[in-house]
């Protein structure tokens, strides 16, 4: 896999005709204005490419986009230095700021795109193709804007630097339609898949017109829920889903992965057809996302090694129903490892027969229901080996990598089967727990082993839609944006013995988007 190269504001050196995850040819190029560059659809390709390059950097998916999220929910146990800690995230935390300017950079890159697009010669499919990426990607880039700052500038045409940046924030009504609006432009623009009409194989990984529906759906049941309270967009979010699954039913694409695991594997899940939208990562510098080496046991598990910073929460695996294939040790949750040290270490649940204890470690609970550090000691056979109380997740390990920031797992955004549990969620607040509800919430518990659902009332069913998405989904940065929509967040934290205060539902805006804007002069309150 090839570097993909960064130049100035206009233009990356991209190879052509590939995948955004695939090797691009590495090429050098003079500095070209972008009135000069963009003459054909194939500069117009390279635009839109590095497009897509730049939500893999340091202030959005190798560290700051998921980290300012990861303690943010009731799932996960950390250290308490990360995402939030204790307390919840604060004003001058570089990784709560920082997602604003790298948004913000992707946005323009995309208006760029879009400007260019009415005007470069060559493939009139190929040129609305890639108009219909450009809305799909500032599209996404707005929802999360509005989800994590709220009220935000609308920046919808491309820099000019004869005009002045002082812009003031729409409100969030206003940047929930706008997002809307790009969501449903880029649905009629793209591909329904990679088939070769519109996409190969070899563009994988660009968004869909599932993709787009499915996180328009999304979008909608953020409208209906506790940011605008408009719940008539139930109603749509139930036709934005519905039309994602006939389209499975119809062709086959998009589809649930036979084996949820098989979702995580580094080295074919760009092929699956159930992932939607992913951040594309790749082992060139640069272009990984950290998460491995947090969400791995200490050790060798990921590019510059682990360090078993996060893990499930012992209260949140024991709510798991037994059986359950997406917690299950061995495939998805680690049986057994070896420190940097080369010393063995089980989980202590999963100890082999014929170990004798012979310490008992300080487990102190880092949060109520956290389940602690520390470890146990044990002989096995004459050797010295260690139970640990953390329950660490296999859906981030790249052992091959070679740096931190080299990590080729793709941070998931969009998957079928978030899609289809929104589906029943949103069906069941318009009509109750119909045969469409069911059918959607049960082909996710099918493929974890479950038995299906049925004869719930309108509340249990919403209860029970609300706790599918928790199991799915843990570790996939949805939680803490499902209890905000819901409104629960605050007492679920607090519950949870990671207290939170109100102001904290927004992260506080980029310092220097207040030094620079006159029309921003304070930051968000409680900042």
């Amino acid at each position: 896999m090839k570097k993909l190269l960064t130049i100035a504001v206009a233009v990356l050196s991209l190879g052509a005709a590939t995948s955004c995850k695939k090797a691009l040819e590495e090429k050098v190029y003079d500095f070209k204005d972008p009135e000069t560059f963009y003459q054909t659809d194939q500069e117009l390709l390279l635009g839109i490419n590095g497009v897509y390059k730049n939500l893999m950097t340091w202030n959005l998916w190798i560290s700051p986009a998921w980290q300012s999220v990861l303690g943010e929910d009731d799932d996960l146990l950390l250290d308490n230095w990360l995402g939030g800690g204790y307390s919840g995230n604060q004003a001058g935390q570089w990784y709560i700021q920082r997602p604003w300017t790298g948004y913000y950079y992707v946005v323009q890159r995309a208006n760029l795109v879009l400007k260019y697009a009415g005007q470069v010669t060559g493939n009139a499919a190929m040129i609305n193709r890639i108009r219909g990426e450009a809305l799909f990607l500032r599209g996404f880039c707005y929802f999360e804007l509005v989800m994590r700052y709220g009220a935000v500038p609308l920046r919808l045409q491309a820099y000019d630097p004869s005009q002045s940046m002082d812009l003031a924030r729409s409100p969030v009504a206003d940047v929930y339609k706008q997002v809307e609006t790009d969501l449903k432009a880029a649905a009629d623009l793209l591909p329904a898949g990679y088939n070769g009409d519109g996409y190969g194989e070899s563009d994988r990984e660009r968004p869909t017109k599932a993709a787009a529906l499915g996180l328009l759906s999304k979008v909608y049941m953020h409208m209906a829920g506790d940011e605008l309270k408009q719940t008539q967009y139930f109603a749509a979010a139930v036709t934005a889903a519905k039309a994602v699954k006939d389209m499975a039913d119809a062709n086959g694409y998009p589809a649930l992965e036979a084996s949820y695991m098989k979702l995580f594997d580094e080295p074919t899940q760009y092929l699956s057809n159930e992932i939607l939208f992913a951040i594309p990562a790749t082992h060139s510098p640069n272009q990984g996302a950290e998460l491995p080496g947090y969400f791995s046991p200490p050790g060798f598990y990921s590019g510059g090694g682990s360090g078993g910073w996060v893990s499930l929460r012992k209260d949140f695996y024991d709510k798991f129903e037994t059986g359950d294939k997406r917690v299950a040790f061995g495939t998805a949750i680690w049986t057994t490892w070896k420190d940097q040290g080369n010393a063995t270490y089980y989980q202590v649940s999963q100890l082999p027969a014929g170990a004798v204890l012979q310490s008992q470690g300080t487990w102190g609970g880092e949060y109520d229901g956290g389940g602690g550090y520390g470890q146990n000691t044990y002989t096995l056979n004459g050797n010295t080996i260690y139970g640990s109380p953390r329950y660490y997740s296999l859906k981030y390990t790249d052992p091959n990598a070679q740096a931190k920031d080299e990590n080729g797992n793709d941070p998931i955004i969009l998957r079928y089967a978030d899609v289809l549990l929104i589906l029943a969620e949103a069906e069941n607040e318009v009509n109750g727990p119909t045969a469409l509800a069911y059918t959607a919430i049960n082909a996710v518990r099918a493929r974890a082993g479950l038995a299906p659902l049925s004869g719930l009332t309108k509340d249990t069913f919403r209860e029970k839609v609300r706790n599918e998405r928790r199991f799915e989904l843990y570790g996939e940065f949805q939680r803490r944006w499902d209890l905000i929509r819901w409104g629960t967040w605050l007492q679920t934290m607090n519950a949870a013995g990671r207290p939170r205060l109100e102001y904290q539902k927004l992260y506080p805006i980029a310092q220097e988007e207040i030094a620079g804007n006159k029309l921003i002069p304070v930051n968000n309150p409680g900042y």
